[in-house]
């Protein structure tokens, strides 16, 4: 019989309201920590993407500036880089500039310009 009341109490304490309420409180709090843990690792997978894809990038223009290194190693890459920056030449050598002609610049112009219906009509007539 002892038995039997002993266990009538520990159920009663077990199934009681406030073991109820403590463990639903534990529970949040446990739910709030995973969250949270959640939270960082989807932080941490982004970070890691934009860092590879940064990677990537930053190999790729390593590669090129390699490859200028290189080039400017050579008297020919220098020539040309020269050449390039500072639109010079060797003596003797003559550095011819082409440009658009000044009736070129006028078509330019006057197509640019809107025409009225009027203008439009007249111009026709007079063609």
């Amino acid at each position: 019989m002892s038995r039997l009341k002993n266990r009538n109490k520990v159920n009663k304490i077990v199934y009681s309201w406030l073991v109820l309420v403590v463990l639903v409180v534990v529970i949040v709090l446990v739910g709030k920590g995973v969250w949270g843990v959640y939270k960082s690792k989807e932080i941490s997978f982004n970070n890691r993407m934009y860092s590879e894809e940064e990677y990537e990038r930053l190999k790729g223009r390593s590669d090129s500036v390699t490859i200028e290194i290189e080039m400017l190693e050579t008297e020919k890459g220098v020539e040309t880089e020269i050449r390039d920056k500072f639109r010079v030449v060797k003596e003797g050598e003559q550095l011819a500039v082409i440009i658009n002609s000044v009736e070129d610049d006028k078509k330019v112009e006057v197509e640019k310009e809107k025409k009225s219906f009027f203008k439009k009509i007249w111009e026709f007539l007079r063609d």
